[in-house]
């Protein structure tokens, strides 16, 4: 009888892990998708009328904030016009990950959201931008993400995941 007790609580500890590894490859692919369509959405150009109308902080964030939606993640958190661009560790200059432990949320299950435009900090957007063709549009997602499961959160703490999406601004 104790054997079986002693395997329930190893079995039960894989299956949680399990979840917990299944939980995180999910949230990964829903930060990825929200990246991915708010710089969408940002570097499209209106032909017809020669302008950016959504190459800016507040509808680059309702997009991603659509897509996190979706998923039943919260809402990202706006980190311009304060660190447009957070400094990588590792020096490279188009701002990709790996950052600093400071640049990501302390507590778990936050989003931060970064809008990086032509990969120069402390250039924002707060009204939709214009002339602003072939420039990088770099948004970062930087997500806290604290498993469900207690034994891995006590082992483990929590998981940082990053996500970001380079796209050219369209237009000519």
């Amino acid at each position: 009888m104790v054997e079986f007790a002693l395997s329930s609580v190893v079995l039960l500890l894989l299956v949680g892990g399990l979840v917990d590894i299944g939980r995180s490859l999910f949230v990964s692919e829903a930060l990825s998708s929200a990246a991915r369509e708010g710089a969408r959405h940002g570097a499209w150009f209106d032909t017809p009328n020669r302008s950016h109308p959504y190459l800016d902080d507040a509808q680059i964030k309702a997009a991603v904030d659509a897509e996190l939606a979706a998923a039943s993640l919260p809402a990202s958190v706006l980190k311009n016009p304060g660190t447009t661009c957070p400094a990588p560790t590792d020096g490279n200059a188009y701002h990709n990950p790996p950052f600093a432990s400071g640049a990501y949320p302390p507590s778990a299950n936050v989003a931060w959201l970064y809008i990086c435009y032509a990969n120069t900090p402390g250039l924002d957007f707060a009204v939709p931008a214009t002339n602003q063709s072939q420039q990088d549009l770099n948004v970062i997602l930087l997500y806290s993400y604290g498993p469900l499961t207690p034994l891995v959160t006590a082992q483990f703490g929590i998981f940082r995941l990053a996500v970001n999406v380079h796209m050219t601004v369209q237009g000519t």
